[in-house]
This record gives structure tokens, sequence and C-alpha cells, in this order.
């Protein structure tokens, strides 16, 4: 912490700002104040460049955007899938179909990514 710093305050890691801690303000120093100041500045951070950021990996790297969704999604699908039992046949396979159709052109992406960095350099016949 910094002299200036009240133990309520937690520093942009970014651009140095103090930021309002919120809901980590009343919570003792220690471990637990350090993960809500983290938090804190992550917050602050992905409200001033998350969107931006998002939609760069989303198209530089779109395997690594499809990993962020997944890592939000709950990890039972079972659970988060609920209500799938009243669904007909042809409405499942419409969810698929819609599933397939979101997730193709990421794969197709890495696919074309991983066949350019494959190709053997080209060697000029004319030195």
């Amino acid at each position: 912490m910094l002299d200036d710093e009240s133990p309520g305050t937690a520093t942009d890691l970014c651009g140095g700002a103090h930021v309002d801690p919120g809901p980590s303000e009343g919570r003792a120093r220690g471990r637990g104040w350090l993960g809500g100041a983290f938090l804190d500045a992550v917050r602050a951070d992905f409200a001033v460049h998350g969107v931006d950021v998002i939609a760069r990996i989303r198209a530089e790297k779109p395997e690594s955007y499809l990993k962020l969704v997944a890592s939000l999604l709950p990890k039972d699908v079972n659970a988060a899938a609920g209500g799938l039992e009243e669904l007909s046949d042809d409405q499942l396979i419409a969810r698929i179909r819609g599933l397939d159709a979101a997730i193709r052109p990421l794969l197709e992406a890495k696919k074309a990514r991983t066949r350019r960095s494959r190709r053997p350099a080209r060697v000029d016949s004319q030195a």
C-alpha cells in the first residue's frame, strides 16, 4: 500500500488512478482486502477497456474467445440446460444447429490460421 492510500482504496493497475473500492470497503486488511482491491481494479479497468479487448480477442484469437465464453458457462451443463426435456426433437435440433452456426466460424478461423502457419516459406528462384 502506498503512503497516500487509505486501507479502503485500490490502485488501478493500468493507470495508477485511485478506484472507489465499493463492496470491499468494509473488509479487514489482509488477504480479503487484497482480493477485493484487486477485483475493484479489474472492474475499473474492464469498464474502460473491456469491450474493445473482447472484440480484439474475438477477431485475433477466436479460440481464446471461445475459451473465455466457455469459462463463463456453468460447469454442469445438465443443471444449466434445465428445461430441455420439455422441448420437442425439432426444437432440440434447431438449438443444436444454432450452436453449430455460432461456433463454426471460430473453428474455421482457427483452421485457416493453422494452414497459413504451416505453409513453407517461398524461396525466390531468381537469385
